[in-house]
């Protein structure tokens, strides 16, 4: 076990499966002790807390709509009263990524993703700052915003979107709340074949974005979790306001999956 982060309090948002369980798993790993936020598997939250305190870390699982500001705010006095104090924040929690092109969406979609993506992050990030400033000892947020935030995909009009807007507040964020020692990151996830997330299902497009990958292969839950947990330790210390990607070289290459090539009569989504 390490100790980059021993007694730190973290926070760690739709923490019950898939990455953010890995980074739970790898924050406690570091000495810290967490906050598992899920939105509704409350149960396998509880799992989870199980496995830190196998660690030798302390553990609470929280049941929060992270849309909803009163459930946010009162997240935030929860932890406060475990813990003492909040350190580190990861919004992870995110989703509504409907496969719809701009065009057939409907208004409640659209507000749905932005919702999940972009408000969750907002009031999380919002009430956490506001404890962390009157702690007076600085901290660390670090949002998940994954491919879609750099390079839109066809077919799905608004998660990009919502994602994006992760990136910009991570840099408003970042800008605001240096003075006060908040340090403001993102990590944005390639592919990763993750059993929690239902990969299986989108496996054919899946692998065809991993073989355009320079790096030739997926990446695993805990090439993920261990980024955040270097930007939450002080080995990240002069880092702020920057997005890592953790694609295996993707972002620097042209998945044709997801794009309306030249010369086809129909765009990716749809039917034979």
């Amino acid at each position: 076990m390490g100790a980059r982060l021993l007694n730190k309090i973290a926070v760690v948002t739709g923490g019950s499966r898939g990455i953010g369980r890995q980074t739970c798993i790898e924050l406690a790993t570091e000495g810290a002790n967490v906050a598992v936020v899920a939105g509704r598997d409350l149960e396998s939250a509880r799992q989870t807390v199980c496995e830190i305190e196998a660690l030798g870390r302390r553990a609470i699982a929280l049941q929060v709509d992270v849309r909803d500001k009163l459930q946010v705010d009162r997240m935030v006095t929860d932890v406060v009263g475990e813990f003492d104090r909040i350190d580190i924040l990861v919004n992870n929690a995110g989703g509504g990524g409907v496969g719809k092109p701009l065009h057939e969406l409907t208004v409640e979609q659209w507000d749905n993703a932005f919702a999940l993506n972009t408000r969750s992050t907002f009031l999380c990030s919002a009430a956490v700052a506001r404890q962390m400033i009157a702690q007076g000892s600085g901290g660390s947020i670090i949002n998940v915003a994954g491919a879609s935030a750099h390079r839109n995909y066809a077919g799905y009009g608004a998660y990009g979107p919502s994602k994006a807007a992760v990136i910009s507040m991570t840099k408003q964020a970042c800008i605001e709340w240096a003075p006060y020692e908040i340090r403001v990151n993102g990590v944005s996830p390639g592919p990763v074949r993750d059993p929690d997330s239902g990969w299986q299902e989108r496996e054919p497009i899946l692998a065809e974005e991993v073989s355009r990958l320079p790096l030739g292969r997926a990446g695993t839950r805990r090439e993920i979790a261990r980024t955040i947990v270097f930007l939450a330790s002080e080995d990240g210390g002069f880092i702020t306001g920057q997005m890592i990607v953790v694609d295996g070289g993707g972002l620097n290459t042209w998945y044709l999956t997801g794009t309306i090539r030249s010369g086809e009569k129909k765009p990716f989504w749809g039917k034979d």
